[in-house]
């Protein structure tokens, strides 16, 4: 059996290797224990008073995975809680305390309230989603310990309608605040620890992705930031699915592209998303350029192959320059 300290050190080594260089290594983790300090930022200490005394907090999402990799974290900021009581009445308290940002209220798969700010140079969000346990709590034949099980079985419930594996992990919010932080259960029903180490982007479900075809180009845009793989099999899904993004909100197809061409190695992760299919149902003129193959000696690629060699280019290009 892995022990957790050693399986992060693992997993950050195979992170700092080269692709063809890493080795697969086993883990059999039952209960998966983490400090709390590794996920620790020092505006949650803002957050404490916001969040009053009756409201269960988590940590969930992107920044779990990150703080896992060790990612270096730079100019951006985003956070994901899940709470147990109104995320718009938190925000606006958080306002309150910080004498600043932008907050707003918006419906994805549940009602979230975000805040935004900047300080020095860097932009935090934090995106707060409700998880209705007034059921649990409102139960008079449950005791103490049988509401904390069913509040974190509600919890792996949320985790299991999210959008890949290593999105889908989760701790409690206040072991990872400041001096008070300290060793906590990471909350991974979906098996995510075991993706990070294998290096791979994995649905929950294909359920979860058919619900919201958005997430496919999620994966994909994921996988480029962190140097991941995209599970076969759901590559394999696309291919006979790319149909569903038709059915798909414009400008959120639109903000996952920009974030796609905000990140390295835009070139390859657009090759990959034509050679898929999912390009050419957002992107249709791409089915006709595709169709245009050499038109003689002056030309080196076809038009296509040309387009994606621009798009290297000027990556390759703006990496030299110092804006």
């Amino acid at each position: 059996m892995l022990g957790i300290e050693k399986l992060l050190e693992k997993i950050l080594h195979r992170q700092n290797t080269p692709k063809d260089q890493r080795e697969e290594f086993d883990i059999d983790i039952k209960t998966k224990y983490v400090h709390g300090l590794l996920f620790y930022n020092s505006y949650f200490d803002k957050i404490v008073p916001a969040l009053g005394k009756n409201t269960i907090c988590f940590i969930v999402g992107g920044w779990i995975r990150d703080r896992l990799l060790n990612r270096p974290i730079k100019n951006k900021v985003d956070v994901d809680f899940l709470v147990t009581s109104d995320p718009f009445e938190i925000v606006k308290n958080i306002k309150k305390t910080l004498g600043k940002g932008s907050i707003f209220q918006f419906e994805k798969e549940k009602q979230v309230a975000s805040i935004v700010f900047e300080e020095k140079n860097v932009r935090y969000r934090f995106d707060f989603s409700y998880l209705d346990i007034t059921d649990i709590m409102n139960n008079k034949d449950l005791d103490f310990y049988d509401k904390e099980r069913e509040i974190i079985k509600r919890l792996e419930e949320d985790l299991l309608t999210r959008d890949f594996t290593i999105n889908a992990m989760a701790i409690v919010f206040d072991d990872a605040i400041g001096l008070g932080a300290s060793e906590t259960v990471l909350f991974d029903p979906s098996g995510g620890l075991e993706d990070l180490q294998e290096g791979v982007v994995r649905p929950v479900s294909y359920e979860n992705i058919q619900n919201d075809p958005v997430r496919i180009l999620r994966g994909y845009r994921i996988a480029q930031s962190i140097d991941f793989e995209i599970d076969k099999d759901f590559q394999k899904w696309v291919k006979k699915n790319t149909a569903l993004l038709k059915k798909s909100p414009t400008e959120r197809l639109r903000d996952e592209i920009l974030k796609i061409f905000d990140n390295e190695n835009t070139d390859s992760t657009v090759e990959k998303l034509i050679k898929a299919g999912v390009f050419q149902e957002i992107i249709p003129e791409i089915k006709e350029m595709a169709k245009i193959k050499n038109t003689g000696n002056f030309h080196k690629y076809t038009l296509l192959g040309h387009s994606l060699k621009t798009v290297e280019n000027i990556e390759t290009f703006l990496k030299k320059k110092k804006f």
